[in-house]
């Protein structure tokens, strides 16, 4: 569901209710701005995601840099990186809840991809390189439009022909899977997500530790189709990959 804020102002108490069975994109001026989600569960039901500065910490640089220093930063650097609309950040270590998570849906991935072989899901660190391609019914596209980013699993598909000279992957993947941090939770869920849905990948997983959670968008024309929470005692199912799918309590 995609409102105006002014809407939500309006209509606070409607839309939070209306939360707790889909996702409520709210825009100002025409551009996405939040996302009001539910949470269920604790004190907090409901929660308005608002762009902000940090991600995993702050911004290593406050002020734009360039695709090519943001390349050479990171080649000199033991660091794991994302440049992300011009902003450098610097990804934290992963909690251990984080790691049983990401083990987990690995093994099912992997176990399913056996039998479809023409795709597979590979493990983070890997850099995958995105560009909000709606930008280009504006203006041409250069290469300081590149984001670079690690999903925590990415599902590629017939990618040998995305491998450069230099072994970097150099395609779009076809899914992508964000493990929520405390320090994550805002950017994976908003800026993260949007620039998934405008890239080109067709389906994204955020899977959400604290509440025992998973969400899947699936995108269209670079918007959201649809999207899906599954909770305890429910099995998370893929759109994109009929048959793929994950018990919730296999995960945590």
């Amino acid at each position: 569901m995609q409102v105006t804020s002014t809407d939500v102002k309006n209509n606070f108490g409607k839309y939070l209710k209306a939360c707790k069975t889909e996702n409520v994109i709210i825009t100002k001026n025409g551009r996405r701005q939040a996302l009001l989600l539910f949470y269920p569960g604790g004190a907090e039901m409901g929660r308005v995601g608002e762009p902000a500065i940090t991600y995993g910490t702050t911004p290593q640089k406050e002020e734009r840099v360039t695709y090519r220093q943001f390349l050479e930063m990171t080649e000199k650097s033991d660091h794991r990186y994302e440049l992300i609309d011009g902003k450098v950040y610097l990804l934290a270590s992963p909690s251990f809840i984080h790691q049983k998570v990401l083990g987990n849906l690995y093994s099912a991935f992997r176990e399913y991809f056996k039998e479809h072989e023409d795709c597979g899901p590979f493990l983070s660190p890997l850099d995958i390189e995105l560009m909000h391609r709606p930008l280009a019914l504006l203006r041409e596209l250069t290469e300081d439009d590149i984001n670079v980013v690690q999903p925590d699993l990415v599902v590629l598909c017939d990618y040998e022909k995305d491998i450069d000279a230099s072994d970097k992957y150099k395609g779009t993947p076809t899914l992508a899977i964000e493990i929520l941090s405390p320090s994550s939770r805002s950017k994976d869920q908003i800026k993260k997500l949007d620039l998934y849905m405008e890239s080109g990948i067709d389906e994204c997983w955020i899977v959400d530790p604290s509440n025992h959670a998973v969400i899947v968008y699936v995108f269209h024309n670079h918007e959201i189709e649809e999207n899906a929470m599954y909770m305890r005692g429910q099995t998370a199912r893929s759109v994109r990959f009929p048959g793929l799918q994950v018990a919730v309590d296999a995960l945590f």
